[in-house]
């Protein structure tokens, strides 16, 4: 057999193998849709029994992302403080985890959690684009438009989903910027797989639902199911959990991807709403 035959046989077995391959890769995705398909009708009819009513398509199919572990960030809360009060910073150990610090705008203090505080005048012209440009830095999301005094809020985000619990607000008054505190979040992480298979928009909305008959929760409508971290704290750890969120038209809901804990929120991430 010449070699121009056989090269011509291999070829033809490897396209067979790619052809059975890709077969068994549609199989195996046309099952897992109809899964996913008798699943959300179920879940509708659930829903329907107890009064409530749930579109198909506010089911998502992502996958939950893994838990993420932080790290205090000392260098990224010294740039927070100097982006808000001036190049010209005075610092210091207070001790018990807590930095302070000092400029030509004001002072700020930076404690254990990411958690901070600065006061003076923080900016007196350009507010809303000098907030917007803060955000922009330190992975806030974009606070509701700013027109006249009053507190602004903006949720933290983290690898491009939002931190429900975890915000910034802007306190303007007589058209200056005069506060901002909130929760300053490390800009990585070390992440975290769960132990066991994370929950499913599915498996989540199972858990509002039981949480909902229990409690006697008022709510007619689910209209959507988004993914979003939980901040959680513990002394000085600090830890991001992948939770869904759960849209009704009276509350957002948030189900903890590994324990299935429910937490009410009012606040809605990423919609710009305090």
């Amino acid at each position: 057999m010449d070699r121009f035959r056989l090269k011509n046989i291999m070829i033809f077995i490897l396209l067979l193998l790619n052809g059975f391959l890709l077969f068994s890769l549609a199989q195996r995705r046309e099952a897992q849709r109809d899964a996913f398909r008798r699943t959300a009708e179920q879940l509708v009819s659930l829903f329907e029994e107890d009064g409530m009513a749930l579109d198909v398509d506010a089911i998502s199919r992502d996958d939950p992302p893994p838990g993420v572990a932080l790290a205090r960030d000392t260098a990224l809360e010294e740039r927070a403080a100097s982006f808000l009060l001036g190049e010209a910073l005075a610092a210091s150990d207070q001790g018990g985890g807590i930095y302070h610090y000092a400029g030509p705008a004001g002072e700020a203090l930076f404690r254990t959690g990411g958690v901070f505080e600065a006061s003076g005048t923080l900016a007196g012209e350009d507010v809303e684009d000098f907030c917007r440009d803060f955000c922009r830095t330190f992975s806030y999301d974009a606070p509701e438009r700013m027109e006249g005094d009053g507190v602004f809020t903006a949720p933290a985000v983290f690898n491009r989903l939002p931190v429900f619990n975890c915000s910034v607000s802007f306190t303007v008054e007589g058209g200056v910027l005069t506060a901002v505190a909130g929760t300053l979040l490390p800009e990585g992480g070390t992440a975290s797989p769960p132990e066991e298979e994370p929950l499913s928009a599915a498996g989540a909305l199972v858990a509002f639902q039981r949480m909902r008959r229990e409690s006697g929760v008022v709510a007619s409508t689910v209209a959507d199911t988004r993914l979003c971290y939980e901040l959680q704290t513990a002394g000085a750890a600090m830890s991001l959990a992948p939770v869904w969120r759960i849209v009704t038209d009276t509350e957002d809901y948030y189900v903890n991807c590994r324990t299935g804990a429910v937490t009410a929120g009012g606040a809605r991430a990423g919609d710009g709403t305090a």
